[in-house]
């Protein structure tokens, strides 16, 4: 019933951990780079490159391969457990555990941090340094990449595109990572009185994100707070120009608890 009103429903994920959390945020600027990529125009470019900045932004936590490959190594645990399931695509199944086993070694496996060779290559380089500044980047400051951004659509995109390709393997892992962690859920409906609501959790449920979906045509949107033993969830009104405040009315909403 619930995923039957995906459209109708706004939906906020809430990460309960740090991989999860980078996740999050590496599948969003993912969605911005496929979306930038039909505009390759000097601005749209402009787009394109910050967006790429800051993936390598976030991809320069030393800890990171480690931390993501253990967690495709805890979900292919997981998966494991349903491998006797009478009703199972064997095959699929099997294909699914075998990327989840060759994404975890080869995250292990790889030398540098993920995407070093962009971190060589002198233009990023410079640009990760001047475009960390306001209004940064302008021919004043690399008049290289002002140069670069005046060749041709081609010459542009064919290098956007190769550097793109040093991003596969993370980009397959945290769509895989999200996948799994947002279908292994259990969903209820809630009602949030005087738009509170809060409520005890299981501190060995092994939650890795929480999510909360509200229809669209309820002006209201949650501010979640998790901790060890109970998680809680504040609806206020969106006043974009004031500071917000509580809603006041009962809403329904549901929560989906999601595992790995």
């Amino acid at each position: 019933m619930v995923s039957s009103r995906m459209n109708e429903t706004i939906i906020y994920d809430h990460p309960l951990n740090e991989v999860i959390r980078v996740c999050l945020r590496l599948e969003q600027l993912f969605q911005q780079i496929d979306h930038q990529l039909s505009d390759m125009s000097i601005l749209g470019t402009r787009n394109l490159i910050n967006f790429i900045i800051n993936v390598l932004h976030i991809l320069d936590r030393p800890d990171l391969k480690a931390k993501l490959a253990k967690e495709l190594s805890i979900l292919l645990t997981s998966l494991q457990r349903y491998g006797n399931q009478p009703d199972l695509d064997a095959a699929k199944f099997a294909a699914l555990t075998q990327q989840l086993d060759d994404l975890s070694r080869a995250l292990i496996d790889s030398s540098g941090k993920i995407g070093q060779r962009l971190r060589d290559i002198e233009l990023l380089n410079n640009l990760r340094m001047h475009l960390a500044s306001p209004g940064g980047g302008c021919s004043f400051d690399i008049p290289i990449f002002h140069y670069w951004l005046q060749q041709s659509v081609d010459v542009r995109k064919s290098a956007i595109h190769e550097w793109l390709s040093d991003f596969s393997q993370i980009r397959n892992a945290v769509a895989l990572v999200l996948e799994l962690v947002r279908n292994n859920a259990r969903i209820e409906q809630k009602n949030a009185v005087h738009g509170f609501h809060q409520e005890l959790l299981d501190p060995q449920s092994n939650l890795r994100m929480i999510r909360i979906g509200i229809a669209k045509n309820i002006a209201a949107y949650p501010e979640i707070s998790i901790g060890r033993h109970f998680f809680s969830v504040r609806f206020f009104s969106p006043l974009i120009e004031k500071r917000p405040t509580q809603y006041t009315e009962n809403l329904s909403f549901w929560v989906a608890y999601c595992n790995s």
